[in-house]
């Protein structure tokens, strides 16, 4: 196939540093697309997802930033990476600055222990898939959340998320949930299994980032809120996954 040709300027962009490199190392050739909105594209690469949103984007870890009105013109663009370059529409995307998608470090300590979500349970109801859970994320309940739930990132996944961010956020390691949530990705969507690779990495949703670097401050209540009106109900899966989160380092700290 013919390299493809520059039909518009170059367009800036911020792209989170493994995605930078992921780029970088991804063989010549044309991109398939997962899902196209105004705001957003998803790509796959590699069987791995890649974004790129206009300047209204989520910021989640996965996407390349842009600060374009929209990124797409009502149907789906053609996709294509020669030499590192992605080509979106036949527009060069060009890394002008590496963003850092890292989970901000948390003091433990800022950690408050009530967690009344962690009581009520995961606020979804049966008819979605995903039974209501009260209690510790284990290796042993993580199969009953990959790939449980709604929409292009299921709502389980989103709650394992927000519980392995909050993890990362104090330094504490997780292996054998990180082994179980890694053996149940081809459970999920290609873009959900890219998250909670993230996730795994430390890598978290500028919302979410937001929110933990707020734990424990008088801007906690804004910052949760903002978190919760992420996506249609991502950002509530993300909030819960942070309250189990809290329940789990507090009863690592009173053991």
């Amino acid at each position: 196939m013919a390299r493809p040709s520059a039909l518009a300027d170059p367009l800036p962009v911020a792209c989170p540093p493994r995605v930078a490199e992921r780029l970088a190392a991804a063989p010549d050739g044309p991109l398939e697309i997962l899902h196209a909105c105004a705001d957003s594209v998803h790509l796959d690469l590699g069987g791995s997802a890649i974004g790129v949103v206009s300047v209204a984007g989520a910021g989640l870890p996965h996407e390349i930033r842009t600060m374009a009105s929209r990124v797409t013109t009502g149907t789906a663009p053609s996709a294509y990476l020669d030499r590192g370059t992605l080509y979106l529409g036949g527009r060069a995307l060009v890394t002008r600055r590496l963003v850092d998608v890292r989970a901000p470090r948390l003091d433990a300590a800022r950690v408050p222990k009530a967690s009344p979500a962690a009581v009520l349970g995961t606020p979804r109801p049966r008819a979605v898939g995903l039974v209501v859970r009260r209690g510790a994320i284990t290796p042993a309940t993580v199969a009953d959340l990959v790939g449980r739930g709604d929409g292009l990132t299921p709502f389980g996944d989103d709650v394992l998320c927000g519980w392995l961010a909050l993890h990362r956020a104090v330094g504490v390691p997780t292996p054998a949930v990180d082994d179980a949530v890694r053996r149940a990705l081809p459970r999920t969507t290609t873009l959900s299994a890219t998250l909670l690779e993230c996730a795994l990495a430390g890598e978290v949703a500028d919302l979410v980032a937001g929110y933990v670097r707020a734990v424990g401050t008088p801007g906690e209540p804004d910052a949760r809120v903002a978190l919760e009106s992420l996506g249609h109900s991502s950002g509530r899966g993300l909030a819960h996954g942070l309250d189990l989160a809290r329940a789990d380092l507090a009863a690592r700290a009173a053991a």
